[in-house]
């Protein structure tokens, strides 16, 4: 998953949401990032590696990976991350009472108010990201394109992927489809992650 639906599967909490965004940006075990983070910030990191495993073994993953052009499938955990988040954001009021653009202030919120357990790579960028709305884009098409660039620009290895938006308008429907199936799914585990990180503590 990418950034939004991490941020959405997220506990509420400061922690948990910087938790799970750090899952791109940092590695090495708990005991190992100890020293660095709060508990609960490492329980989110934690939750954020369980979940892209969850993700790449879902079948509905799979499924949206086949439609993809051969030359993008080896990149399907970027691409389909992104497209699943094009879909959170359409359809948000289907799964959130929150307004989107409520939430993605909260979180940035978060961010703000504890600059101390941001990774230098995320501080890096928190403050692009809030500049360029990159929560607000994942919406439209011209948003996924503007992200696939931006990626493209960053690791010039993933040049395959910056057209993978006419993947997507060639197959909507069943891209859709496979997001509306899984996202439940994705919902029920994050809740269960959660509840061990609340028994735990």
């Amino acid at each position: 998953m990418n950034y939004l639906a991490h941020l959405y599967l997220a506990g509420p909490s400061d922690a948990s949401r910087i938790g799970n965004l750090l899952g791109d940006f940092v590695k090495g075990t708990p005991a190992s990032l100890a020293d660095d983070y709060p508990d609960e910030v490492i329980a989110g990191i934690m939750m954020h590696r369980r979940l892209d495993h969850f993700t790449d073994a879902h079948e509905q993953f799979l499924r949206a990976r086949d439609m993809l052009a051969p030359e993008r499938r080896r990149f399907a955990g970027i691409v389909i991350d992104i497209f699943f988040d094009h879909f959170l954001s359409r359809y948000w009021s289907h799964y959130s009472e929150q307004p989107l653009p409520e939430f993605i202030d909260d979180v940035y919120c978060s961010l703000e108010r504890h600059p101390g357990w941001l990774s230098p790579d995320l501080a890096a960028i928190q403050p692009r990201m809030r500049e360029e709305k990159w929560l607000h884009g994942y919406g439209s098409l011209e948003g996924v394109a503007h992200t696939l660039s931006r990626l493209v620009a960053r690791s010039p290895r993933t040049a395959a992927i910056e057209h993978s938006t006419d993947d997507l308008e060639a197959h909507y429907g069943a891209f859709r489809d496979s997001f509306v199936t899984f996202l439940p799914d994705a919902r029920a585990y994050a809740a269960t992650l959660l509840s061990q990180v609340s028994h735990d503590g």
